[in-house]
């Protein structure tokens, strides 16, 4: 029998063509071909520095397949969506292209969206001073006033024609129920001209540290002063009458004072020690809290000998 004879040769054929068959079938049960969907974030490839890239969809829905052994171990970093505008100038381009690169022998079979509309602007900055609104309201006869705000100017970056739209940067803080001062990181948002938030650019910084103070309304009127010490005398002498010139001055304080007090406590005169009358001029009140007319008062205090 010689080697070419096809009878000889064709069950080996045969056989070599089932037994790939075979495997083919059985790495299919084994290991089929199977779909999963992915949500990628769309990167932007190869533009000019000078320029922004507007339009461009954060992210993609893509459905992938693959062998079920090789999805099983994927990860949604190892894909990858990307715009690639090498060689785009500002313009519009419509029906621009997302591409999806997938590893191994991973497929793509469907994604949305395919296209989109780009805009390319050039990049563009702006400094704008932050400046604080205030929203609420406070209790009655409550104001508030900005004492700082850290930093004082914002920087706005981003598409030419929308960095040109942003009028003020805006830290909106909340009074309500606020009666004392306090300090807060505000969130700095954008506005155009008429009001409008202006999106799309990059705010820096994004947040900032403001000092509020919460300034009460303040009246005028009569006060009566009322004198106070502090100590003992010597051994054998005590305090006699203690006398306060004026008696009564104007006020200028807070409405919650007068609501609180009908005499006004003036500062301790130190009677330790003392054998002798005491005259001293004291502050009638301080000037964080309001002011009088005088701003003065003398404090008379008698010691006398002990009978």
């Amino acid at each position: 029998m010689k080697f070419t004879n096809l009878k000889w040769w064709m069950p080996k054929i045969v056989c070599l063509i089932a037994a790939f068959g075979f495997w083919v079938y059985v790495m299919n049960e084994q290991n089929p071909m199977v779909e999963n969907s992915y949500t990628i974030p769309v990167e932007v490839r190869n533009l000019d520095k000078t320029l922004v890239a507007t339009n461009v969809p954060q992210r993609v829905k893509a459905v992938v397949r693959m062998n079920r052994s090789d999805i099983i171990k994927m990860r949604s970093d190892n894909i990858k969506a990307y715009v690639d505008l090498s060689g785009l100038s500002e313009g519009t381009y419509v029906h621009t292209p997302i591409y999806i690169s997938v590893p191994g022998n991973g497929t793509v079979v469907s994604q949305d969206p395919d296209y989109f509309d780009l805009v390319i602007d050039t990049y563009a900055v702006k400094s704008l001073p932050a400046t604080v609104e205030f929203v609420g309201t406070p209790p009655p006869g409550f104001k508030a006033k900005q004492k700082s705000v850290t930093p004082e100017t914002i920087t706005i970056a981003g598409a030419g024609h929308q960095v040109e739209l942003a009028d003020r940067a805006v830290i909106s803080i909340n009074v309500t129920s606020k009666i004392k001062d306090f300090e807060e990181l505000g969130t700095v948002n954008v506005l155009d001209a008429e009001g409008n938030t202006v999106t799309g650019v990059e705010i820096i910084p994004g947040r900032v540290r403001t000092s509020i103070h919460m300034e009460e309304a303040q009246k005028s009127g009569t006060m009566i002063l009322k004198p106070t010490t502090k100590g003992d005398p010597a051994k054998g002498y005590k305090v006699g009458k203690v006398t306060v010139t004026p008696s009564v001055v104007l006020l200028r304080a807070s409405e919650s004072l007068f609501d609180k007090q009908k005499e006004l406590n003036l500062p301790e005169v130190d009677v330790t020690d003392a054998t002798d009358t005491i005259v001293k001029q004291v502050s009638v009140i301080s000037s964080d809290k309001g002011t009088s007319l005088p701003a003065t008062a003398t404090v008379t205090v008698e010691i006398n000998k002990e009978e």
